[in-house]
């Protein structure tokens, strides 16, 4: 018969797991920290270090935001992906990128996706939500685009 009891060390690398993967659904680099560290705990009390659930509850938060603050910025590309930075070390985006709208563009300005991130964006075109939009340019924050898809040379 199977022994479907939880130990405190199989209960914290669990609740490790449950975050480590939560990563994939809500991107913010941040579960994967809390991840680690509920790992972590679970590894010392594998190893029978005595440490009671205060005390494993106040180190799961101290090592969370440790990781969190001092490994951060260097780990979160592998989640993201490398971006292109230009000169002045903003984003790089090409013209003729494709994304998609988020919402019904009202008097030229609209919300669309790129690369999973939100950006409010003009167009002179009716642009509905869920329509496929092309990147022509970018002022700041605010992406500059169109319905149709930029002429290629050999088109």
């Amino acid at each position: 018969m199977i022994d479907w009891t939880f130990t405190p060390a199989s209960l914290w690398t669990l609740i490790g797991v449950v975050l480590i993967l939560s990563e994939l659904a809500l991107p913010g680099v941040i579960a994967v920290f809390f991840g680690i560290a509920a790992l972590l705990v679970g590894l010392l009390l594998f190893l029978d270090v005595p440490i009671g659930p205060p005390a494993q509850i106040l180190l799961f938060g101290v090592l969370g935001a440790a990781l969190l603050l001092f490994a951060r910025h260097r780990l979160k590309p592998w989640f993201r992906g490398q971006v292109e930075t230009g000169g002045s070390g903003s984003e790089v985006l090409p013209e003729g990128t494709r994304a998609r709208a988020q919402t019904d563009f009202v008097r030229g300005a609209g919300v669309v996706s790129l690369n999973g991130v939100r950006w409010n964006a003009e167009s002179s075109d009716p642009i509905h939500a869920g329509d496929p939009v092309w990147l022509t340019g970018r002022r700041g924050l605010v992406l500059h685009v169109s319905a149709a898809p930029p002429r290629t040379p050999e088109s």
